[in-house]
């Protein structure tokens, strides 16, 4: 049997040039993340209550927060939420955060059958409290905070405007808790995310 050396040779180098060495794989994957930083940021659905240049790193990890807080409300994806739990019923909608980890006294417990009640708590607690009293809870009440370490609220003007809200940097929630769609102008640094409509403020 005769191998021919000279064309395996040849064979061998071809499959070296084709392939990428862990240097260039590594160059292209840094290349891809670079590229994501700048996108994911940009196409989120929230909106700050001014007309910033450029998000900070508290707001973009304050609307993540907001995001996490919406989907433990609203549930999908296979994760659970508070509002398909209660039959996606508007007046079992929550009023106040402290309701992703206490249930109100009239939510049934969940039945696995119906597949309908209160199953929380939605949210891990931080076991940091809201602090005072007010109304969007009371000082005992447990606390979600944004990235400055101010509790973020719910506002429910009603139910189809319901909505999360950051006070932002100052930690003062500007925007007004009755106007279904105020204007931007109104919100000063506040950071909103509308659960159920499209953020439409001008």
């Amino acid at each position: 049997m005769h191998l021919d050396h000279k064309n395996a040779g040849a064979s061998a180098r071809h499959h070296r040039v084709a392939g990428l060495t862990l240097l260039e794989l590594l160059v292209v994957l840094m290349v891809l993340i670079a590229v994501a930083g700048i996108i994911v940021p940009n196409v989120t659905d929230l909106r700050l209550g001014f007309a910033g240049d450029r998000k900070t790193a508290q707001q973009i990890a304050t609307e993540q927060t907001l995001l996490q807080v919406r989907a433990a409300i609203l549930g999908g994806n296979g994760q659970k939420g508070l509002w398909p739990d209660l039959a996606q019923r508007d007046a079992d909608l929550p009023q106040t955060m402290a309701e992703l980890f206490v249930p109100r006294a009239d939510w049934p417990d969940f039945d696995p059958n119906t597949r309908i009640g209160w199953r929380g708590p939605y949210l891990l607690s931080s076991g940091t409290r809201y602090g005072v009293n007010d109304a969007y809870g009371s000082a005992t009440d447990p606390a979600v905070l944004d990235a400055w370490g101010s509790p973020i609220v719910i506002q429910t003007p009603d139910a189809q405007y319901i909505r999360i809200v950051s006070g932002g940097e100052d930690g003062v929630i500007d925007t007004p808790p009755i106007v279904t769609m105020p204007a931007l102008a109104d919100c000063g640094d506040d950071v909103l995310l509308f659960l159920r409509v499209a953020d439409t403020r001008s």
